[in-house]
């Protein structure tokens, strides 16, 4: 029979793939599916053999055949403090996804009265075979919805509620016990920390920490909050880092973002304060901005990627009816040189 224009363009199939590798149309399935059963050559050739190929799930047929959706849903919160934050966790989370054979939906939410009527969407349609969510609040409403549905689920941020469930998380509390120290060793005695977004459980956590650590050592602690919402936020910081190399009263900042770091020593900077001379300042990174910038910064690093990674993982083993109890997991910061994690 004759080809027709286009022929050649044809969209891969589990058949393409069985084809190029000498595999079994079901070995070929299985591979991209839980491939965790198979012989780690065996996946892998599979799933090169699928990249190479441009190999994409068919996910309408998927659904027919066997009533799933085969996608994963991730929620952004759209309150960014953490520049590049949301690209690195996708990356982070897609790699692992399609490592799986699966696909990733991702919904933005800047507002976050839109996220109870999405999840319930999602739940109604049955669209997602679990979600991902960002920036967890201590009585978070979303988790409840999807404790009360049964919807596997894990979030990025812990919460306070009763009923355990997955999360991966950075360890707030190791930040800030490590900076506060890492400050005192080089001399500070009075300490700021800058913090933004106070709805967040990891908000609430480090303003704890902080004040624990700094009353441990015997320093001066005060905590200047800031909320990323309403008029210029990124100038109010610049403007509350002049101000502070014009009080004295300061001998360290800490922020708990990235762009609260680069905010404020800029701010110190237009000032004409030497940081790292004059005045301390430690800032959590996320990028490698921050210390391109301002090399002079004491920086506490999260790894995005791979916590993006940790996410899709304990996403799938919540998949697999494992208990959320033994799904929960903290990222220790992450500390030049060698950007090891911190003691």
């Amino acid at each position: 029979m004759a080809r027709g224009p286009g022929a050649d363009q044809e969209r891969p199939t589990l058949r393409t793939i069985a084809e190029a590798t000498g595999l079994s149309l079901s070995t070929v399935s299985l591979a991209l599916r839980d491939g965790d059963r198979l012989k780690a050559d065996t996946r892998r050739r599979v799933i090169e053999a699928a990249r190479r190929l441009g190999y994409v799930p068919d996910l309408a047929g998927v659904r027919l055949r066997t009533g799933r959706s085969n996608t994963i849903g991730l929620i952004l919160d759209g309150r960014e403090e953490s520049l590049g934050f949301s690209r690195m966790l996708m990356q982070g989370i897609s790699g692992a996804v399609r490592a799986k054979g699966m696909a990733l939906n991702v919904f933005p939410q800047f507002e976050r009265s839109e996220t109870l009527p999405l999840i319930g969407s999602l739940l109604r349609d049955q669209t997602v075979e679990g979600l991902i969510l960002t920036h967890t609040e201590p009585q978070d409403d979303r988790v409840k919805l999807l404790l009360e549905n049964g919807l596997p689920f894990v979030t990025h941020g812990r919460t306070e509620l009763y009923t355990p469930h997955a999360f991966h998380d950075f360890d707030t509390a190791a930040f800030m016990q490590t900076a506060v120290r890492l400050l005192a060793e080089r001399g500070a005695r009075r300490l700021l920390a800058v913090l933004s977004d106070n709805r967040t459980f990891n908000h609430h956590q480090a303003r704890r920490s902080f004040l624990d650590s700094a009353a441990q050592l015997g320093l001066e602690a005060e905590v200047q909050e800031d909320q990323p919402e309403g008029g210029d936020h990124v100038g109010r910081l610049r403007l509350l880092g002049r101000s502070i190399a014009g009080q004295g009263r300061t001998d360290a900042v800490i922020c708990d973002s990235e762009l609260a770091g680069i905010s404020i020593a800029s701010g110190l900077r237009e000032a004409g304060c030497r940081i790292g001379a004059d005045l301390q300042v430690a800032s959590k990174q996320t990028s490698q901005l921050l210390p391109a910038l301002f090399p002079e910064v004491l920086c506490l690093r999260e790894d995005v990627p791979a916590s993006g990674a940790e996410l899709a993982r304990l996403l799938f083993a919540r998949l697999g009816d494992e208990p959320a109890t033994k799904l929960q997991t903290l990222a220790a910061p992450l500390i030049a040189p060698g950007d090891k994690p911190a003691a």
